[in-house]
């Protein structure tokens, strides 16, 4: 059994040397117990420095704000946002309400036009609080792509190797770390997608409150409350 088991794992590494030696590969890896030419661990010097230099250079920034306004009609000012989301190229990623009293809207904006599309919101009525925030996910996103390329050419050396394989006991263990592979890939490219639409999509929560009219009574309330702490403190 000893000596099946060697000869069977002998004829595995051949075929990939087979597989590696137009790439040079000398040495080989065990990627879950399937062995793997170390050239399929990782993308040639050539290209991928290029390409990863070329991502660092021009970095990629998630923009999201958070506004809250009041407004004196919530319904207005609810239809004046997506509107203005609309002519910047963006669109209402999701809506909530209280009636006439209060709505929470989620905007998606090109990135290029966040800044000037919050500058237009401030427009619907009192800014009551605003935090702009830009997060560089440059380094996260050149580590997942490098990664994922790797896996890439892995899945593509499994693929040629199970054509290879004869025994079904390779067979299943190279079929089971195939499934594993793309099942890294498919996270990867999800991880990504993710990425990138958040770049090129700035997202700005927007909190609308309606403004509060104050009767009589409220008025003279407030004018006492401002004398009262203007007898404490003149200036903040």
């Amino acid at each position: 059994m000893l000596m099946k088991s060697t000869f069977r794992t002998f004829l595995i590494l051949a075929c990939v040397a087979m597989l590696a030696g137009s790439t040079g590969c000398k040495s080989t890896s065990h990627e879950g117990g399937v062995p793997v030419p170390a050239c399929a661990m990782a993308p040639s010097q050539g290209d991928a420095g290029a390409t990863t230099e070329q991502l660092r250079s021009e970095r990629m920034l998630i923009w999201k704000a958070d506004l809250s306004i009041e407004v004196w009609n919530i319904a207005t000012a609810v239809a004046d946002a997506a509107a203005m989301a609309e002519r910047q190229g963006g669109f209402v990623e999701q809506k909530s309400d209280r009636g006439e009293t209060a709505a929470n809207l989620t905007l998606r904006i090109p990135a290029k036009s966040f800044k000037a599309a919050v500058a237009g919101l401030e427009t619907l009525g009192t800014v009551t609080s605003r935090n702009l925030a830009g997060e560089d996910v440059t380094e996260q996103y050149v580590d997942v792509a490098a990664r994922l390329k790797n896996k890439l050419v892995l899945r593509d050396r499994l693929k040629l190797l199970l054509e290879k394989a004869v025994e079904i006991k390779d067979l299943l263990a190279i079929e089971t770390e195939l499934n594993r592979v793309q099942a890294d890939i498919d996270s990867m490219a999800g991880r990504i997608k993710s990425l990138q639409g958040q770049a090129d999509y700035a997202t700005i929560n927007l909190s609308l409150e309606r403004k509060a009219v104050l009767g009589p009574l409220g008025y003279l309330c407030k004018g006492i409350a401002w004398g009262v702490e203007k007898l404490f403190y003149l200036r903040d």
